[in-house]
C-alpha cells in the first residue's frame, strides 16, 4: 500500500508539471490565484524524442537547484532517470551530439534525454539557474559521467 501511494504521489506531481490549461483553470485558478502551464514540448517524450517511461522499483523523487556560471559548461554526462528541468534564469544550450543542439530560455521546461550523453553550457556571461526534478529509483543514478 505504501508503494502504491508513493507511485500515485509521483504521478500526481508529474501530472501537475505537464497539466494543460483546462486542468489548471478547473483546479487552481481563481481571481487571485493563477495557474499557468509550463511549456515543455511533448510531455510524453524527451527532448530527443525518446518515449517517456518511469523506472521500475520504488519511486524516488529528488529536486535540485542547479547553477551554471556564465560561459561555463557541464562535463559530458547522462541521466539514468527521467528529469523535468525548468530554466529559472539565463539561457542554456545543450549539445546532444548526433541528436543536435537545443537552446532553452528563462521560463522554459523540458524533459531531459535519458541514457544519452550530452553537455550543457550557459550562453554568454549570465549564469543559468535550473530547477530539476529527478524521477528516479534507489538503484539508479541521477547523473553519470560519460567517457569521451
Amino acid at each position: 500500500m505504501l508503494r502504491q501511494s508513493r507511485v500515485l504521489a509521483c504521478v500526481a506531481a508529474c501530472g501537475l508539471l505537464a497539466a494543460p490549461p483546462a486542468y489548471a483553470d478547473e483546479v487552481l485558478a481563481t481571481d487571485q490565484i493563477k495557474a499557468e502551464p509550463i511549456e515543455m514540448g511533448d510531455p510524453s517524450k524527451t527532448v530527443i524524442g525518446q518515449a517517456l517511461s518511469y523506472p521500475k522499483g520504488t519511486p524516488v523523487m529528488k529536486a535540485y537547484r542547479i547553477m551554471i556560471p556564465g560561459s561555463m559548461s557541464t562535463s559530458l554526462h547522462l541521466h539514468e532517470v527521467p528529469i523535468f528541468a525548468y530554466v529559472v534564469s539565463g539561457t542554456l544550450e545543450v549539445d546532444y551530439g548526433p541528436k543536435g543542439m537545443k537552446r532553452y530560455q528563462e521560463g522554459q521546461g523540458f524533459m531531459e534525454a535519458v541514457n544519452h550523453c550530452h553537455k550543457g553550457r550557459a550562453v554568454g556571461d549570465a549564469p543559468v539557474e535550473l530547477v530539476a526534478l529527478y524521477l528516479g529509483a534507489p538503484d539508479l543514478k541521477n547523473s553519470v559521467a560519460c567517457k569521451k
